[in-house]
């Protein structure tokens, strides 16, 4: 049912943001309560022995198997009610945007969104509008295309009530079945006892999980919040599990900074915040006071900063429906992936590396890049499904100098490897085309992950704006079933001319390039498109602007990203 105006104007979906943080710290302080009597139990055991203590345990087990299934719905709820208000308060903000423009351009607006034509007035001139008549023809005619267009944002308004409150509903009804659930078989159990643990290779995980009860999954993400990072789990349980994850994650980083702040209330409004001593100051009070707020703001900032990037990975997440989005990876260090369209179900799969600078806090603005990818590759091949990933499964360097440092993409390489495994083995039907896209260090990472003795289970690698792969040679990068001689085909790069970071690559460093050769220099020996190659000279003219354009959508390179990642190669 349509909301009427003054419902439109009075709601407040930041409301629903308030119950879902009620509900998460209930979440924590549940999980302490059911560790607390685990550990309770097991500490007496090491003493008491026999049928009663058998009892015991085994009581203790089917209440902690219940504990969490409480504590599963209520962060499933909690996660809920913050897409809930994410979404209702989109579609609300449009729908006022087009009653306002209406109200604007002097029409008239009703409760239930009819809209109303003003008079035609004398100031219509004849010549513009012929006679009075035609004028009101002409504003009657407007009236119902804004009529139309006020319809319509109010039904996606309603559709996505309606979608909240079921979601709600089915949230609520998990707590019905919490007596009802079933314990965990024998393997399960011995993993949550930690007498075994999850398979390591993601073939074998992922057969081993799609053997598994929805209870038993929910067994093994209440032992291990962190169950939904694995390799090998489909995508559809990732992101249910990683969404729950990332409840249970802004909680916890919200409720360490509550803390801080409590402390000091008045330095975090930013009230009484004791100033600098001048460096010759002796007095003693003042140091005193600047040395305890300047350790007290130490404390604070990277909690601060945790809890911002939590935030943005959630938005990043609410942004869109369309293609659905998946939580494929989070954790508490700093990692995260996020899919745009399901790669499990995809004909064409891309995961998108990014570079120096990356982290959590701009998550949301690769996820752009990743979706003009996907417009790209969908306007090279309509009839395809395709999926991509924005994979911050590593730590980038955060500065220049460190993006001359091998550790990031040492540190990088073996999740990437991990992660591409995990895609093919989570996958459904044919195997599907899989790229990866590496910017800046990015492309570092990928070429750490398939030289030497590593390889990546891909079709297409495709480096851009690239410092160098710590490669001199395609042939040194390895490929899964790809002969060494045939690589050539299946690597691709692209470079601006006036990019200063491949310029910075390929200088040398006690006689070899910092990260190898340059991948669109001809003798590296891939492919190399929509590239603009020239010495600019030494860096005289390069533009740091123009390492960050190569998916604005009148460059060339976008529309040869989006061709490789629909398999048809890298040129028109």
């Amino acid at each position: 049912m349509r909301p009427t105006l003054t419902q439109l104007r009075g709601w407040n979906p930041q409301c629903l943001n308030g119950s879902a943080d009620e509900l998460a710290r209930a979440t924590v302080e549940l999980d302490a309560q059911i560790a607390l009597v685990v550990r309770s139990v097991d500490g007496v055991l090491d003493t008491w022995h026999g049928e009663a203590a058998r009892g015991a345990w085994e009581r203790t087990v089917a209440e902690r198997s219940a504990g969490n299934s409480i504590a599963m719905a209520l962060l499933a709820t909690s996660s809920s009610l913050r897409r809930g208000a994410a979404t209702i308060e989109s579609a609300a903000a449009h729908a006022i945007s087009v009653i306002d423009g209406a109200l604007g351009e002097g029409f008239a607006v009703s409760e239930d969104g009819t809209v109303t034509a003003p008079a035609a007035g004398a100031g219509l001139t004849v010549a513009a509008a012929g006679d009075g008549a035609l004028a009101q023809r002409v504003l009657d005619a407007r009236a119902r295309e804004l009529a139309d267009d006020i319809a319509r944002a109010l039904d996606e308004v309603a559709l996505a009530d309606s979608r909240a409150a079921a979601t709600l509903t089915d949230c609520l009804a998990e707590f019905g079945q919490v007596s009802a659930a079933p314990a965990p078989g024998p393997r399960v159990q011995d993993i949550v006892d930690g007498r075994s643990a999850l398979p390591a290779r993601a073939a074998e995980l992922h057969e081993f999980w799609t053997g598994l009860t929805a209870e038993e999954k929910d067994a093994l993400f209440a032992d291990d919040r962190e169950v939904g990072n694995r390799d090998g789990i489909p995508a559809a349980d990732k992101d249910r599990y990683n969404r729950m994850h990332l409840e249970d994650l802004q909680t916890r980083a919200a409720a360490a900074l509550d803390a801080v702040d409590t402390r000091h209330p008045g330095w975090a409004a930013g009230e009484h915040v004791p100033a600098q001593p001048a460096s010759n100051s002796r007095d003693e009070k003042a140091w005193k006071a600047w040395a305890e707020y300047s350790a007290w703001r130490g404390e604070r900032e990277p909690l601060q900063a945790k809890s911002d990037e939590y935030g943005a990975v959630r938005r990043a997440l609410d942004a869109g429906s369309a293609p659905p989005r998946f939580l494929m990876g989070i954790d508490g260090g700093g990692r995260a992936a996020i899919a745009l369209g399901n790669p499990d179900l995809a004909d064409n799969v891309a995961t998108f590396v990014p570079g120096t600078g990356s982290h959590l806090g701009g998550i949301g603005g690769d996820v752009d890049r990743s979706a003009r990818m996907l417009d790209a590759a969908t306007r090279a091949d309509p009839l395809a499904s395709t999926a991509v990933v924005t994979w911050y499964g590593y730590n980038a360097p955060q500065s220049i100098p460190e993006a001359g440092l091998d550790r990031f993409a040492e540190r990088g390489a073996p999740r990437l490897d991990g992660f591409q495994d995990g895609l093919r083995a989570a996958h459904q039907g044919q195997a599907a085309h899989q790229v990866i896209v590496g910017h800046s260090y990015g492309s570092t990472v990928i070429g750490t992950a398939a030289v030497g003795g590593g390889s990546l289970d891909v079709d297409e690698l495709v480096f851009v704006g690239s410092p160098g792969v710590n490669a001199d040679h395609v042939s040194e990068l390895h490929l899964d079933g790809v002969n060494a001689g045939e690589v050539g085909a299946h690597v691709y790069s692209t470079a601006a001319r006036w990019d200063p970071v491949p310029y910075i690559g390929d200088a040398t460093l006690a006689g070899r390039h910092v990260h190898g050769t340059d991948p669109t220099d001809p003798d590296f020996g891939g492919r190399v498109f929509a590239s603009n190659p020239g010495d600019p000279g030494p860096l005289l003219g390069a533009n740091p602007r123009v390492h960050s354009e190569y998916w604005d959508l009148r460059n060339p390179s976008l529309e040869g990203m989006g061709r490789i990642i629909a398999g048809l190669g890298g040129s028109s």
